[in-house]
């Protein structure tokens, strides 16, 4: 294995709570939580049930999807990722722009994965509910892929397979680029409490200035982490940062909207073992890491940022690892994948392009005007 130096960006941004009117449907990713996605996911039989919940979800609103299967070298078993695609109107040239949307659906062994990862895939379902209805009215000028990643506790094989065998040749046959990835890996656990976020072993070492910031906030969770490249990545954290920044606005006057970035930088390089690299999770060690750490990654670089809640970093969490069930739907957390599945939306809307760019603050005035009136 071949380490290369890889400066990273940490952002995170801590909002305050309200109730508030969002593109985001709360109660059908209420829905597709309580009913395929807090279960565990880790045997082919679970995770055959989430796979056809999800293309189910998916043909609903129009989209066609592709199982892609592939070989966990160290196993030899089959898995096998979800991928459907909102093609732009230059797919397949070198006109045409990508901008990927994911989320791993596999969970550890045993365990519901409400939060890690079915509020990543209710998240990115969501937002391909509300795009493929927005392309009814909008013209779009790039393409959208979904990818739902299995494997990720198994080394990352899902990701990394859609990386080597489908995403690299597509670009290098077609002269496709890439203008941004998005891991979302986590999106539910919000606990505004003292002492609610721990720090992963040797965190402080790695990155003093986070553990200062995280000290002076008196350790709650209750940010996003946003975790990106320095350089690389810089465009699509701010992209993403206009987008959570105008939700947080638009959802209601008194949701104050406290950003806190912190520019990190690191020597992959210094890291010697896999070991080392994983007391690093979930800073790094997640499926952003198959499009950082590629076989083509000295000649292209995929812009990609990574949002989680920090998961087991976070509150009950910390100390019960299959507390991750239905019990985290608490309202609190909903509003706050709300949230995170707004910022996803419209951030959407802008890398694409569409021409719902125009008129999305519109709708957020109809949404607000009709829940006052009901």
């Amino acid at each position: 294995m071949h380490w290369i130096t890889v400066p990273l960006t940490l952002c995170l941004i801590a909002p305050t709570m309200s109730l508030p009117a969002t593109m985001a449907d709360m109660d059908r990713m209420r829905h597709d939580l309580s009913k395929f996605l807090s279960i565990p996911r880790s045997n082919e039989t679970e995770k055959s049930v989430a796979r056809a919940a999800i293309k189910r979800a998916l043909e609903a609103v129009g989209l066609s999807s592709m199982t892609h299967t592939f070989i966990h070298e160290e196993s030899n078993e089959i898995g096998a990722n979800v991928i459907a695609v909102q093609k732009g109107p230059y797919f397949g040239t070198g006109n045409d722009k990508l901008v990927i949307m994911s989320a791993n659906y596999d969970t550890l062994e045993g365990s519901p994965g409400v939060d890690d990862n079915g509020s990543g895939v209710a998240a990115v379902l969501e937002a391909a509910r509300v795009l493929s209805t927005l392309d009814t009215l909008y013209p779009r000028q790039h393409t959208i892929v979904y990818a739902f990643f299995d494997m990720k506790h198994k080394a990352l094989a899902g990701s990394h397979a859609f990386v080597e065998d489908i995403l690299l040749p597509l670009m290098d046959r077609t002269s496709t680029k890439v203008i941004g990835a998005v891991i979302a890996d986590g999106l539910l656990h919000f606990d505004p409490f003292p002492a609610s976020q721990a720090m992963p072993t040797d965190f402080e070492s790695f990155f003093p200035d986070a553990a200062q910031q995280l000290h002076e906030h008196s350790h709650m969770g209750d940010f996003i982490q946003i975790s990106s490249r320095i350089g690389v990545d810089e465009d699509l954290v701010k992209a993403f940062a206009r987008a959570y920044n105008h939700s947080s606005e638009m959802l209601s006057t008194e949701w104050q909207f406290h950003p806190w970035h912190l520019h990190l930088q690191m020597d992959i390089t210094s890291i010697q073992s896999l070991d080392r690299l994983y007391k690093l999770h979930p800073f790094l060690f997640s499926d952003h890491s198959s499009f950082f750490f590629h076989s083509k990654q000295s000649d292209v670089q995929i812009p990609t940022i990574y949002l989680t809640d920090t998961l087991n970093l976070r509150g009950v969490r910390q100390y019960c690892a299959q507390c991750d069930g239905l019990y985290m739907m608490t309202e609190q957390n909903m509003k706050f994948l709300a949230l995170m599945t707004d910022s996803l939306i419209r951030f959407l809307i802008e890398m694409s392009e569409s021409a719902a760019m125009s008129v999305v603050d519109d709708l957020y005035a109809m949404l607000m005007n009709y829940d006052v009136r009901h």
